[in-house]
């Protein structure tokens, strides 16, 4: 007997997941140079409670931490946001997504197509000022706009 397939809406416009990369976190959680424009768009992405945290950008901030204090305190902070679980399938339509830029000849790293294809995966957006992902963008990448 076949499962039947239940149709999904779209989620509305502007209450997709948000997947910040490490600079958006960066620029959230700044003490020295915070964002006044990312601290209120984060905050209230929180509140929605569309903030999705991928174990490696929790390494990439803790890793970045040079005091120990600090690192407690970030490791505490990032402590309510658990690990959105990686499948199988987001390592291969990552590999897919890398493929498909390197026929393109556009550099990207497995690092980045795995956070696309999470973000597909949860009809979801990433959200990240970085360059490289803007690049994407144009090849389908979804980017958050805050």
């Amino acid at each position: 007997m076949k499962a039947r397939q239940v149709a999904r809406d779209p989620p509305a416009l502007g209450l997709q997941p948000v997947l910040p990369d490490a600079d958006i976190w960066w620029k959230a959680f700044s003490r020295q140079d915070p964002d006044p424009a990312v601290v209120h768009a984060f905050a209230q992405a929180v509140r929605d409670r569309r903030i999705f945290l991928i174990g490696w950008v929790r390494q990439a901030l803790l890793a970045r931490v040079r005091d120990e204090r600090q690192f407690a305190r970030l490791a505490w902070v990032l402590s309510a946001f658990p690990d959105l679980p990686l499948l199988p399938r987001d390592h291969e339509r990552a590999a897919g997504i890398t493929r498909r830029m390197r026929e393109l000849q556009l550099p990207v790293s497995a690092w980045s197509t795995l956070v696309w294809s999470v973000a597909e995966r949860l009809d979801g957006v990433v959200w990240s000022r970085e360059r490289h992902w803007q690049a994407l963008q144009t090849h389908g990448c979804p980017l958050y706009r805050a």
